[in-house]
Order: structure tokens, then C-alpha cells, then sequence
């Protein structure tokens, strides 16, 4: 009885340390480079959740925190579908200030986020969790630098089957917006695939959702420059022409209408290009209404030298 005892003894806190490891693991490489298998026993279907990087200046000054290192979340098995999301981090928040980036490795258009939430009173920078309504079946595992004065890498979920969670001890979530520069000096950088600037759904090679300054843009087309405007017999419309067409569709021949470029965007070589067309046209109205005009002066040069020969 007493071996049967000492032996059920032995196997509860194999089991106690192995469950330990399983869940939340934490290897010391060298220092504060650390591996650790994030506990995250509270995800599940439908859930929404943080990840709390460290602590965060609030206010009050704060000693050294950071974070430099990768998350990585899995999910697949024969019975569930293939998923790997990978976060990039480089944090820091020390004295009064916090800087943080984050490189988002993902397939489909879901994206590790970068937030700000209170959990238990302190400030924290998190990492949101790119959501599916299926969880990651197979964890989160961190590798890289962390010091934190308060929590790090604890997974903290706020909604479930859309039902807010932690609510007494999770608030204020909001976005952070990344403050820590990418310098790539390169001989040349080459992107093999659409780039989003201000956008995470290109839909053209280049997609830039905002303002673009530059001190030279060259565009290379393949479309004909209008240059046979001026080969002899090129016909155009006439002056009368072109003012019943613009009473009625209220836009130049050839020119998109205002509806057609809300719905479709201006494509600036083919525009460039039209707008040469309309105005080389315009030239050649110009000649000609100009040789009109030399001709009646003349005439009417002629015509008052004749009355004053009468007179």
C-alpha cells in the first residue's frame, strides 16, 4: 500500500511538472532571449483575444521594457484547415516614451494588429490576434528578447461568440499607431507581387490609399501618341459637332464622363494622352480659324481701300 501510494505520489507531480511545461513553458536561451509557449487555454472558436507584450509608460516613469522577437500562431491537422500566422515585433517603452513596429506574415487578409489596452490597472502594449472564426488548434510560441516590469506574453481573450470577456479587469483597447521606422539600404528592392500603401487589399500591382509626392513621375505606355492629328487628311470634328455632343453627354468625345471616372479611376497615361489628342486638335482648329481671320482682314483691308477710291 505504502509503494502503491509513494508511486501515485511520483506520477502526480510528473504529471503536475509535465502540464507546467505543456502550458507555459518558459526556455532561457542567454539573458532575456528567451522560448516560450504562450498558455492561451482560454481560446477557442469564435473568440477575440490579446497578447500583452509588457508594460507601457502611463504617465509615471518607467524602467527598461521591451520586446524584439517573433510570435508565431498554428493551426491544421487532417481535419482542420492549414494556418500559420507570424508576428514580427520590435517594442520598447523606457522612461517617458514607446516605440513599437510590427511585421505581419500572413495568408488571406487577416493581420496581427498592434493595441493598447489596461489589464489589472497597468498599461500595456498588446498584440491582436488575427481572427477566424476557427481558432489556433496548435498555440503561440514566442522566441526573441522580453523584459517586462510588470506581465509578458499573456494571452488575453476580450470577446467570445461575441460576447465581451475580462471586462472587470481588461479596458481601454485601442490602436496603436507604429512609431519605429524600416530603413532597407539596398542596392535594389524587388517586390514580386501587389504592394498596398495605406491599404491591406491592393487591387492593381502599386495601390496607394493617400497622397503621393514626388519630384519626377515617367510612365512607360504602349498606347500611340496622337501624332496623326497632324497627317494630312486626318479628319475631326467640327466646332458645331463638338457643341451638340457636349450639350448632350455634357464631356468631350473620347474624354471619360465624371460617372465613368468615379466608377473606374483615370488611368493618367491614357488621360495624358487623349488630353494631347483634344488639344493638338485644337491646334489645328486654331490655324484655321486664324487663316480665316487673315483672310477677311485682308478682304476688309481690300474693301476699304476700294470705297476710298470711289470717294
Amino acid at each position: 500500500m505504502k509503494y502503491l501510494k509513494l508511486r501515485f505520489f511520483i506520477l502526480t507531480i510528473v504529471f503536475a511538472l509535465f502540464w507546467s511545461v505543456l502550458n507555459a513553458q518558459v526556455t532561457t536561451l542567454s539573458g532575456d532571449y528567451v522560448h516560450k509557449v504562450i498558455n492561451s487555454t482560454e481560446n477557442a472558436d469564435y473568440t477575440k483575444s490579446l497578447i500583452l507584450l509588457h508594460e507601457i509608460y502611463d504617465g509615471t516613469l518607467i524602467s527598461d521594457n521591451y520586446l524584439v522577437g517573433t510570435i508565431a500562431a498554428r493551426r491544421g491537422s487532417t481535419s482542420a484547415g492549414n494556418r500559420l500566422n507570424v508576428a514580427n515585433i520590435n517594442s520598447s517603452s523606457a522612461y517617458s516614451s514607446t516605440y513599437a513596429n510590427l511585421i505581419s506574415n500572413d495568408e488571406a487578409d487577416y493581420l496581427w494588429k498592434l493595441k493598447t489596452c489596461r489589464y489589472n490597472g497597468k498599461k500595456y502594449l498588446a498584440l491582436e490576434v488575427p481572427y477566424l472564426a476557427a481558432y489556433h488548434q496548435n498555440g503561440f510560441q514566442f522566441v526573441g528578447w522580453v523584459k517586462s516590469s510588470a506581465l509578458s506574453l499573456e494571452f488575453v481573450t476580450y470577446e467570445k461568440n461575441g460576447i465581451a470577456q475580462n471586462t472587470s479587469i481588461l479596458k481601454e483597447i485601442t490602436d496603436f499607431v507604429p512609431n519605429r521606422k524600416i530603413s532597407n539600404h539596398v542596392s535594389r528592392f524587388n517586390v514580386l507581387g501587389k504592394v498596398g500603401i495605406g491599404t491591406d487589399d491592393p487591387q492593381a500591382d502599386l495601390a496607394v490609399n493617400g497622397d503621393i509626392l514626388a519630384k519626377q513621375i515617367k510612365v512607360k505606355t504602349d498606347i500611340t501618341v496622337p501624332d496623326y492629328v497632324f497627317e494630312p487628311g486626318y479628319k475631326m470634328n467640327t466646332l458645331e459637332q463638338i457643341e451638340e455632343f457636349v450639350k448632350t453627354h455634357k464631356h468631350l468625345p473620347e474624354i471619360p464622363s465624371a460617372k465613368e471616372v468615379a466608377a473606374d479611376g483615370l488611368d493618367l497615361a491614357k488621360m495624358n494622352l487623349l488630353l494631347l489628342k483634344k488639344m493638338e486638335e485644337m491646334t489645328l482648329q486654331m490655324i484655321q480659324m486664324n487663316k480665316t481671320l487673315v483672310k477677311q482682314t485682308e478682304e476688309l483691308k481690300q474693301l476699304k481701300e476700294n470705297r476710298s477710291m470711289v470717294r
